[in-house]
């Protein structure tokens, strides 16, 4: 690639072809007009804080390449030259899908330092969530945004396993490409954790003074990041107590920001942000804005916003895991309140969604009022209603509410995308389904016989026991009086009570008459 000697480009003949170009750039233009120039053209980044960022293209490979170079105003500044080749030092040893490869660094023929790294075509996070906010996002898209956190907390727990804590995470620096690239930027901030905190120099002071017990060492702070991303501990210049859990707190500070749109800490003025870092006091996403948040993801984005360290997840590892396994569990699924009483399911309604009873009891029966036959109470962690979204056919009992009842909505659709992802797993179940669905058939007949039995012999005794002969050679009896003993004995209203007494045996029910009669 560059000379080493002198650091030029020398471009590569192809034979039998014209030798290719290099991109013409300026190499310092104005600010304004080379930020400008590279968000339209989709470049990795702008002007940072030490460097500028051009494009260039390696005449030797023929690719398309970033280059930081130094700014000219910093070339003098020892320090400033020390952590832009620091930098790039850091940068190349961390290889990792998530982190942009250094290809080189040098000398250009200004004079200036720079180092040359793969090229990203993509957007920042933070324009990513500039287009979704959260008020118009969809669960898919919020997916697809913790999508990309996994693949930055892969890329942080890289570098902390080199020992290398990054300082300065934040929606800027990640950039998300086209064909799912998540690469995690800009370690002109980074710190190894191997390297000693500076001395702490004392206050100067006359010795025949005694110490006040308030008098503190005084130490030159030098405070690097973004204040609105910050922990505590970095705010405070504290270089002793920053380690990988200062990068922990910056993820739960960018979860926050996907959370609600707007980072953990906000101020008028650069100095009233870093105050709002130095205290810590993060507000939970659900009181910060109007909106429906998941607890378990609102939980684990403030426990690693947690002002102590020790209070926080030890490790990005342990971070990541916890926000897998909220993306596994069913938080995209609706849920729905039903107060005690309520009907859930009717018999006899088409299916089309299943139920998982979040907290409550409830219970299933059969028969169209709510006296009906219990078939079973159902708890926390129960499922109901299933068995007619998998076999496509009317509901076989009610659902209840016996108390207050949350309960999770899962719909047919989704149901058998899943289990239709699998071809025998889909064929099982439904085998599954139609047989307990004919069991239960078998179940509920042999119950209505029973009923039908224990109906028969009631209306019999009643006929022995308060009948007489009609005038037609047919015993009669009142109606009335049965149907408020069969009523309460089997819980049905009177209204039903007819057609189940004559379906039960030869019995005909004269409403008009008070009679009821044997055939």
């Amino acid at each position: 690639m560059a000379d080493p000697d002198t650091g030029s480009r020398h471009p590569t003949t192809v034979p039998d072809a014209p030798a290719p170009r290099p991109v013409e750039v300026d190499p310092r233009p104005p600010i304004a007009d080379l930020a400008a120039r590279l968000r339209t053209r989709g470049v990795i980044s702008e002007t940072g804080g030490m460097g500028v960022i051009t494009e260039v293209v390696d005449c030797n490979l023929l690719r398309a390449c970033a280059r930081k170079t130094l700014r000219v105003e910093l070339g003098d500044d020892p320090d400033t030259v020390r952590r832009f080749i620091e930098e790039a030092q850091i940068t190349a040893q961390l290889d990792h899908p998530g982190i942009v490869p250094v290809h080189e660094i040098g000398v250009d023929a200004d004079g200036s330092l720079f180092f040359t790294m793969q090229r990203v075509q993509g957007r920042t996070l933070s324009a990513l969530l500039a287009e979704t906010p959260p008020a118009r996002r969809t669960d898919k898209q919020l997916y697809a945004l913790l999508q990309v956190m996994l693949k930055v907390c892969d890329a942080v727990a890289f570098a902390h396993s080199r020992g290398v804590v990054h300082q300065d995470l934040k929606p800027d620096n990640v950039m998300v490409g086209a064909f799912g690239e998540v690469f995690v930027m800009d370690w002109g901030v980074a710190r190894l954790r191997a390297a000693e905190a500076p001395a702490a120099a004392p206050a100067p002071r006359n010795d025949d003074d005694e110490p006040a017990p308030w008098d503190l060492p005084r130490v030159e702070l030098r405070i690097v990041g973004t204040p609105s991303y910050m922990a505590p501990e970095q705010a405070a210049g504290d270089a002793g107590r920053i380690d990988r859990r200062t990068d922990v707190f910056a993820l739960g500070a960018i979860l926050y920001e996907i959370l609600t749109g707007r980072p953990p800490f906000e101020g008028p003025t650069p100095q009233a942000v870093l105050a709002e870092a130095l205290f810590g006091e993060v507000e939970p996403p659900e009181r910060k804005v109007e909106l429906p948040i998941p607890v378990r993801l609102s939980r684990l984005t403030m426990k690693a916003l947690a002002r102590e360290p020790a209070d926080r997840f030890a490790t990005v590892a342990a971070l990541r895991e916890e926000l897998e396994g909220f993306l596994q569990s069913a938080w995209q699924f609706p849920t729905r309140s039903f107060p005690a009483g309520e009907r859930i399911l009717r018999e006899g309604d088409a299916g089309d969604a299943a139920y998982v009873v979040l907290r409550g009891r409830c219970r299933a029966f059969r028969g169209t009022d709510a006296g009906g036959e219990t078939l079973e109470e159902i708890g926390p962690g129960e499922v109901f209603g299933e068995v007619a979204i998998l076999t496509r056919q009317p509901r076989t009992a009610s659902v209840e509410a016996l108390e207050p009842v949350t309960v999770l909505e899962i719909t047919r659709a989704y149901l058998e995308e899943e289990i239709g992802s699998n071809y025998w797993l889909t064929l099982f179940v439904r085998a599954l389904a139609r047989r307990f669905r004919g069991a239960s058939a078998a179940q509920a007949a042999a119950a209505r016989e029973r009923d039908d039995a224990r109906l028969a012999v009631r209306v019999l005794e009643h006929l022995v026991r308060a009948g007489g002969d009609g005038g037609d050679g047919r015993r009669t009896a009142p109606w009335k009086p049965l149907c408020a003993v069969l009523s309460g004995e089997f819980g049905r209203p009177a209204g039903e009570l007819r057609g189940l007494v004559e379906r039960a045996g030869p019995f005909r029910v004269d409403e008009s008459r008070d009679r009821i009669s044997l055939q």
